[in-house]
């Protein structure tokens, strides 16, 4: 097919039909019909270049003007003289010509505007009597610019073949074919071809709905085209062409969609030209406002638009028929008065209330369109659109400060609403970045002071208290802090204190016996997550956790800092639910919230959800998922700047790693969160920072060490309550390693404080089995160990009590037969450092069980080394000695050794600085 020219395909097949006996005897005849504008000339032309093409000659004449006689007496001359003769002394009339290969080859002569033909007899007579004198072959091809009368050309004519269904006459003499070929519309599909060569990208809908006006009529479909291209198209997000939506309508594609709106009334014609300027589908409430009708009133305009073909429904909505009528309509309305009709219309809903998101909108076009007034009332519209959809507010608000004509309150005001609608979505980084560029602005006093509130909520939310607290000091440090927002009380209460009241002693005294007054004390009257986090590290299990579901579940958020409000009391939940033990409902609420997060808009507040099922799953035994899941979470922490979790998603890794053997990562995690306590930057994640820290000190430095870390820590501030609820293993876990440190005392004050929390919670299993535990660990008491083992709700805990078991059974069978269910849970939960613990009791009581698997393994280099031999490598890489590896491994020195060498041999390498340099590459 001829480049540019399309849906032709079959039209060009009755050509090549023709010139395949072009060689043969006789002549060929080929009339092409259609109406103006259909292409003929370009067929024509095509048509002449296939011919040429196959090595025929070819003449195309402009035969516009010429009568029958004229063209008999042309085609007498091309037989008596050689062509390019003729094509000389004609050379006005001749379009294109190709010489032929041959001399006595076939001609094909191609006539354009040949006017005077109305019949096929008509053309029939001419060519025959041309042809009967010629002696080359002959194809005559003929575009009429009007219909011609298809008829035989003798009654003995019959068809001998047919192409597509138009006949091919054939006479008596069997020297004469004639076809008949009419250009019919273009195809859709051809018309989206067209459009994509023209404009450059593929069309879209509105596109394809302004070129239909043009009826699949080419050189009608070219203007349009053209005209759509000097006003201006737009890409639009599926990478096809769009109008530009605000542009200027070509005349071209105008003059098309006039005709429609001749025949409706003087009225309805000034209904569609105000309803025109609110959009191609407009609110009825906002057409009867501006034109001081009800919309009931409107109907008959209504119903006469649809009837001309000017307006349809699209949903709930009247809406113009298409793009093309609707920009047809709007462009009579002078650029002035549509900005006037806009800010009429979005002060009347402004006025009227119930409308915000249409004012808001409706204001905003008014300003852009340079409307002062309009862009003194956005700032209030959209502001009363954030109260019930601030994400949506944003969006406006952020068009809305490109505008210059704002003035200093209703930029702040705009900022803030941008900010807080970022921060919805979970996009903290982004907020941050708004509202400090704003601040570099030359500012009032009162207007700073409202920016700094509002970044250090966002800094809050994002988890960075010392930030949050760096703004409220910039806001009480101002003048005009009157005018601060509730965010600066937020504030203040939330980074004030550190973590609590310093104490002289980790453990109250107040709190090693039953405390009424606690139990009789009022509740907070405002739930808020700090308020719970306050009662739960007070040792108040249910009250805390009836905060936050008042908190979580008071129906539909209508602000920016109830809706954050909410998902941080829902995360707070969740992490208390998992530190309860009720996975299911933890679970169903952890689904809960993933769904609101992908609600939001955007992916930063998956940070926090991603650090709860890393919780979730690591108490869970899911120890990989737990660590894949963590590592997930903080990469969304760093991208959007919601880290309010970041240090759960640490903790969570620390105890993995330490859990793995993988020494060097816990170390990592730890040096992160134990930066984070020294900075006394405290949250309801601070127990499982402590948590974890205090696992890693006991893991490099011994029991000692963690204990007079926990002595400092607590005595610092921070929650002994917090921390004994973070897990049921936490309290017996402190008081084994106490015991292990030989400081009685501390073991004493643990176990206090976990019967403290049963008795101050009666019903929680949990805490009674943490209880329990701790009590026969300080006691040396198995009835309280074995009560414990048959309450523990999670495998890691059922171990714990197995193992501590063992350890005060005289009778070796049952000693064994609790280690070996020990090392059993210890499997399920991911703990193969435990398991390993377990297995050497077992060597040690005679018990040699095969625990590992045979592989298929290269002979040399790291893929040759078996998981042990991994794990001794990572250890000795961190400088550790033989002694300190097997310890942390649960292995005698001298199997450290053997390994070592083993590794040395397919590694191919003699020294522990060459191994760690294998290692950390």
């Amino acid at each position: 097919m001829m480049a540019g020219l399309y849906g032709r395909g079959r039209e060009l097949g009755l050509v090549r039909t023709l010139l395949a006996r072009a060689n043969g005897p006789g002549t060929g005849l080929l009339i092409v019909t259609g109406g103006r504008g259909a292409g003929k000339s370009t067929f024509l032309a095509s048509a002449s270049r296939l011919a040429a093409g196959s090595g025929l000659e070819v003449v195309q004449l402009n035969a516009a003007g010429l009568s029958g006689v004229s063209l008999r007496y042309l085609l007498e001359e091309l037989r008596e003289e050689p062509l390019a003769e003729f094509v000389a002394r004609w050379q006005g009339w001749v379009d294109f010509h190709a010489p032929g290969g041959s001399p006595r080859g076939a001609v094909v002569v191609a006539l354009d505007d040949v006017d005077w033909c109305r019949s096929a007899e008509s053309a029939l007579r001419i060519v025959r009597r041309a042809d009967a004198r010629s002696a080359r072959p002959l194809v005559v091809v003929l575009a009429c610019p009007d219909d011609v009368t298809e008829q035989a050309a003798a009654p003995a004519a019959e068809p001998a073949t047919a192409w597509d269904g138009e006949p091919v006459h054939r006479h008596d003499d069997q020297s004469l074919a004639v076809l008949c070929c009419r250009l019919l519309p273009l195809p859709r599909e051809a018309i989206e071809r067209l459009a994509a060569e023209v404009l450059g990208i593929p069309p879209g809908p509105e596109i394809m709905e302004v070129c239909s006006y043009a009826g699949g009529v080419p050189a009608r479909l070219m203007r349009v085209l053209t005209g759509l291209l000097e006003a201006g198209v737009d890409t639009a997000p599926d990478g096809t062409a769009r109008p530009h939506r605000w542009g200027v309508l070509p005349p071209q594609a105008r003059a098309l969609a006039s005709g429609r709106l001749t025949s409706v009334s003087e009225s309805t014609r000034r209904m569609l030209d105000i309803a025109s300027v609110l959009g191609q589908s407009f609110d009825l409430e906002a057409l009867s406002a501006v034109l001081g009708h009800s919309p009931l009133s409107l109907l008959p305009a209504i119903r006469e638009a649809r009837d001309a073909g000017v307006l349809t429904e699209e949903g709930s909505l009247p809406a113009f028929k298409d793009l093309l009528v609707w920009q047809a309509v709007r462009e009579t309305v002078p650029r002035p008065v549509r900005g006037a009709i806009l800010r009429d219309v979005g002060h009347r809903l402004l006025a009227c209330g119930g409308a915000d998101e249409l004012s808001a909108g409706y204001l905003l076009r008014a300003a852009e369109n340079g409307d002062r007034r309009a862009a003194l009332s956005l700032p209030e519209a959209v502001a009363r659109r954030a109260r019930d959809d601030p994400v949506a507010a944003s969006d406006v608000a952020a068009q809305a400060l490109r505008l210059p004509l704002l003035e200093e309150d209703g930029r702040v005001r705009l900022v803030r609403i941008k900010a807080a609608g970022l921060a919805v979505r979970g996009l903290l980084s982004e907020a941050v970045h708004c509202l400090d560029e704003a601040l570099k602005r030359p500012l009032g006093p009162g207007s700073a002071g409202l920016l700094h509130a509002r970044l250090g909520a966002v800094h809050l939310c994002a988890g960075d208290l010392a930030a949050a607290a760096a703004q409220a000091r910039q806001v009480l440090s101002r003048a005009g802090r009157s005018r601060a927002p509730r965010e600066t009380a937020l504030l203040l209460d939330c980074c004030s204190s550190r973590w609590g009241n310093a104490r002289r002693e980790p453990w109250p005294a107040a709190d090693r016996r039953d405390n009424r007054k606690d139990a009789d004390r009022p509740r907070c009257a405002d739930p808020d997550v700090a308020g719970s986090h306050r009662t739960w590290c007070e040792g108040r299990v249910a009250e805390s956790l009836d905060m936050l579901h008042e908190s979580s579940a008071s129906g539909p958020a209508p602000s920016w800092g109830d809706r954050v409000a909410a998902t941080f009391a829902g995360a707070a939940r969740v992490q208390y639910l998992v530190s309860l033990r009720g996975f299911a409902e933890a679970e169903a609420e952890l689904r809960e919230a993933e769904a609101r997060a992908d609600a939001s808009g955007g992916r930063g507040w998956h940070a926090m959800t991603g650090s709860l099922r890393a919780l979730l799953q690591l108490e869970q035994g899911k120890v990989s998922a737990a660590g894949t899941a963590a590592e997930a979470a903080l990469d969304l922490s760093r991208q959007y700047g919601t880290g309010a979790l970041a240090p759960l998603a640490r903790a969570v890794l620390a105890v993995a790693s330490l859990r793995r053997v993988d020494i060097p990562a816990a170390v990592r995690q730890a040096e992160f969160l134990d930066a984070a306590l020294t900075g006394h930057r405290s949250s309801w994640t601070t127990p499982s920072a402590l948590w974890a820290v205090l696992l890693v000190t006991e893991a490099r430095q011994g029991p000692r060490a963690a204990v007079r870390m926990a002595e400092r820590r607590l005595s610092e501030g921070a929650s002994p309550y917090g921390l004994l609820l973070h897990a049921p293993y936490t309290a017996p876990w402190l008081v084994r390693t106490a015991l292990a440190a030989k400081l009685p005392e501390f073991a004493a004050e643990a176990s206090a404080a976990a019967g403290f929390l049963v008795r101050n919670n009666p019903g929680r299993q949990v805490l009674g089995a943490a209880a329990e535990h701790a009590r026969g660990l300080l006691r040396g008491d198995t009835a309280a160990l074995r009560r414990a083992a048959d309450l523990h709700q999670d495998p890691w805990s059922r171990a714990q009590a197995q193992e501590d078991l063992a350890g005060l059974c005289e009778d070796r069978n049952t000693a064994v037969h609790h280690l070996e269910r020990a090392v059993g849970a210890y499997v399920r939960s991911g703990a193969p450092r435990d398991a390993a613990r377990v297995r050497h009791s077992l060597r040690e009581r005679g018990v040699r069980k095969r625990h590992w698997k045979c592989a298929d393994r290269p002979v040399q280099g790291w893929a040759a080394l078996t998981e042990t031999e991994r794990t001794i490598a990572r250890l000795v890489a961190t400088g550790m000695t033989n002694r300190q590896a097997a310890e942390q491994m649960s292995l005698s020195h001298h199997t450290v050794n053997y390994h070592l060498r083993s590794i040395y041999r397919k590694l191919d390498i003699t020294s522990r600085v060459k191994l760690a340099a294998m290692v950390h590459a």
